[in-house]
């Protein structure tokens, strides 16, 4: 019960749609989960699809987010072989829902990233951007796989080294 109040593990579609979970630091109150879809149709998000000032957040689970803290579990992930380094971020599938269904079905032929391929820009200004973004990453992956991971993971190191990208 304690390490469930710390841990969160989110059922996520992984490569060729299958369910994963993917562990992360609690960021959010506990039964944020039952809030999800209504709060999905009716705030605003980012450009990353993430709900602008969510009450669901607690004021240290922003302070975790800021600097990426909560997502330090998902290094399990990543040695478990859920994740690869670089690539498109897991999502639910009721998030997956708010994405066009060729994104969605391009980017689970793969595993998820550790990395989202959209920290390899500055913030982009708009959830179409990051749809540009991913459908430019699965172009570029499908002709040159190795290579296009090793760009992005350099692009994206140097981005989150010099505070051009933060969480949110």
């Amino acid at each position: 019960m304690v390490l469930e109040r710390c841990i969160y593990a989110n059922l996520c579609l992984g490569q060729n749609g299958k369910q994963i979970e993917i562990f992360k630091i609690r960021t959010m109150k506990l039964d944020a989960d039952k809030d999800l879809q209504s709060r999905l149709a009716c705030s605003q998000r980012d450009s990353y699809g993430h709900i602008i000032n969510d009450p669901r957040v607690t004021q240290f689970g922003r302070f975790l987010r800021q600097y990426w803290v909560d997502e330090l579990p998902q290094f399990y992930n990543l040695t478990r072989g859920d994740l690869k380094l670089v690539g498109i971020r897991p999502q639910p599938s009721i998030v997956w829902a708010t994405y066009p269904a060729e994104i969605m079905d391009r980017a689970l032929k793969q595993k998820p990233g550790l990395f989202g391929v959209q920290y390899a820009f500055d913030r982009t200004t708009s959830f179409d951007d990051n749809i540009k973004i991913m459908r430019d990453y699965l172009d570029r992956w499908e002709e040159s796989p190795e290579r296009t991971d090793r760009e992005y993971l350099t692009r994206i190191l140097k981005n989150i080294l010099t505070g051009k990208v933060k969480s949110s």
